[in-house]
């Protein structure tokens, strides 16, 4: 008889294979799920070595699979390197706080601020560098939006990243003055990657640190394997930072599993990339594939529609497909015959209905190639496009709390009509899609709780319905599923994380209440009691 190293116990066991919990317990040994039994029959598995947890009516389930998240860009926002903008309701109370930030932290020698965000400065005009230029006159000053899209920066940090007015760019834009003088602004990856460069620029020692810090904050969260979807490029500057991310994971000090997808747009060779995966292949750390940016966000219009929006009848996305379907379906052909799945941000519904058809492309191509393909965001879509995920075999990656975070933006961007499908989760899943669930962070905090409830209740943070009322809610077993063995999916190891299975690798969350008792409106404010990464406690309230 095999026994235990730890035995949970509840009466509230969700394994992500059923759709019902169940009362019983798990078994680890070692790195791996040795049982998962239904009543008393965990006790088998117990000796008096085994240590015991019991929690009643505390509900146990997978790790969380955060399927699409900014690992770096993530954990620099979140460390004390950066000005949190994320509550500022004006362009005037931002530049206060970065004023401020600035006066009490002059050992920076750039200012960094990230989470400003238009729908919350009640839609006011964009910012310039003139207010920034005032409040840091001595240093470069970047302030990321929270859409991971737009970027606001004073005249030095310009100056430092290298950008001109008169730039030639493959895809993006950089903002000017009715005088052709650049205005701070700065829209899309590929414009921004030179400002992104200074931003995320930090000597190794100071990596080590933010990310120390920030694997304590994810095991918190009860996050125990996410991605790194920044699309980086092969720079040398960008495999260093990689050397130590995977140097740091294999001293064991990863307790999230993180998996980077690299540069992939309007390219056919994808040797840098297939080597990287080779090179980075570590049970913590791995480059899994690539991703790319078809459009950017309808909050600045350039979110890729099939008709005009409402409230610019002008546009149909500005400076945007960021590639045509030509040069698309090349590169996601190429990849794909690579061995390397592609994931393409598709905010609105033209870009979502290009990607689908340049994975048709491949399929066509290269036949069932096997790769787990994906679209990501899939805020607005034709209801025609909704059948073809399944067809395509193509996952929609979606982040729920996304929806609450707009506060209704795109009822009046892209009228009531469209909005019928919104996030339209149910019709995907009705549909036969594989969905999974990510936070985006840190556009959202990766607290994933708050997003699986948004996906079920469709509630803005102020408790009214986000968006119109179109019923497209996910059952809570099909939110969970979301957030665990659908985003292992995504991942490409759904054999080994992402449910409570005998072999499983030992990544299990203890939560502090029973989701499947509890109002609905309480699964918002669920808190992580136990987080266990490869058979090890990494949080324990």
């Amino acid at each position: 008889m095999e026994y235990a190293d730890k035995v949970l116990k509840s009466n509230v066991i969700f394994d992500a294979v059923s759709d019902e919990p169940f009362a019983g317990g798990v078994a680890i040994k070692g790195n791996r799920i040795l049982a998962v039994c239904k009543g008393d029959e965990i006790d088998q598995y117990i000796s008096p070595d085994t240590e015991v947890f019991e929690y009643e009516n505390k509900m146990i389930m997978p790790g969380l699979v955060d399927a699409h998240d900014h690992f770096w860009w993530g954990a620099v926002a979140d460390s004390a390197h950066v000005v949190n903008l994320t509550t500022s309701s004006s362009e005037e109370e931002a530049v206060e706080m970065i004023r401020e930030w600035a006066q009490a932290h002059p050992e920076e020698p750039r200012v960094r601020g990230f989470g400003w965000f238009p729908a919350n400065w009640n839609d006011a005009p964009l910012p310039t560098k003139v207010t920034l230029d005032q409040a840091v006159p001595d240093r470069p000053a970047y302030m990321n939006c929270a859409d991971a899209h737009t970027a606001w920066l004073n005249t030095l940090a310009l100056e430092e990243a290298g950008y001109r007015p008169d730039q030639v760019l493959e895809a993006g834009s950089i903002g000017v003055d009715e005088n052709g003088e650049m205005n701070g602004l700065i829209f899309e990856p590929d414009a921004l990657e030179q400002g992104w460069a200074k931003f995320y620029e930090f000597p190794d020692d100071q990596i080590e640190e933010i990310l120390d810090d920030f694997m304590k904050g994810l095991a918190k969260m009860g996050v125990t394997s996410m991605s790194e979807m920044s699309a980086d490029d092969y720079t040398d500057s960008i495999q260093h930072r990689y050397e130590v991310f995977k140097k740091m994971a294999d001293e064991g000090r990863f307790t999230t599993r993180v998996h980077a997808f690299t540069k992939f747009m309007r390219r056919t060779d994808f040797t840098d990339a297939v080597a990287w995966t080779k090179e980075f292949h570590s049970p913590y750390f791995e480059v899994h594939g690539v991703k790319g940016f078809l459009d950017g966000v309808t909050s600045t219009y350039t979110g890729l529609l099939l008709e005009p929006y409402t409230d610019r009848p002008d546009t149909i996305g500005i400076g945007v497909p960021l590639d045509n379907q030509e040069s698309l379906n090349a590169s996601v052909i190429a990849a794909n015959a690579a061995g390397l799945p592609v994931r393409i941000h598709c905010i609105a519904e033209g870009s979502v209905r290009m990607a689908l058809d340049a994975f048709e492309a491949s399929l066509k191509a290269n036949g069932q190639h096997g790769l787990v393909n994906t679209i990501e965001h899939i805020e607005t879509m034709h209801p025609d496009d909704i059948p073809r995920f399944a067809e395509l075999g193509v996952v929609a990656s979606m982040q729920g709390e996304h929806l609450p975070l707009e506060i209704n933006e795109k009822v009046f961007r892209l009228g009531e009509e469209r909005c019928k499908y919104e996030w339209p989760f149910k019709s995907l899943a009705d549909a036969g899609a594989v969905i999974a669930f990510g936070t985006d962070f840190p556009v959202v905090y990766y607290n994933q709780f708050p997003g699986i409830y948004a996906s079920i209740a469709r509630k803005n943070y102020d408790g009214s319905i986000a968006g119109v009322d179109n019923g497209e809610k996910l059952t809570l077993p099909q939110a969970l599923k979301a957030n665990t063995i659908n985003a292992a999916y995504v991942y490409g190891r759904d054999d080994e994380l992402g449910s409570l299975e005998a072999g499983k690798l030992a990544d299990v969350i203890v939560i502090d209440r029973n989701l499947f008792a509890v109002p609905v409106d309480d699964i918002n404010d669920t808190k992580v009691l136990l987080t266990i990464m490869d058979g090890n406690i990494t949080h324990q309230a």
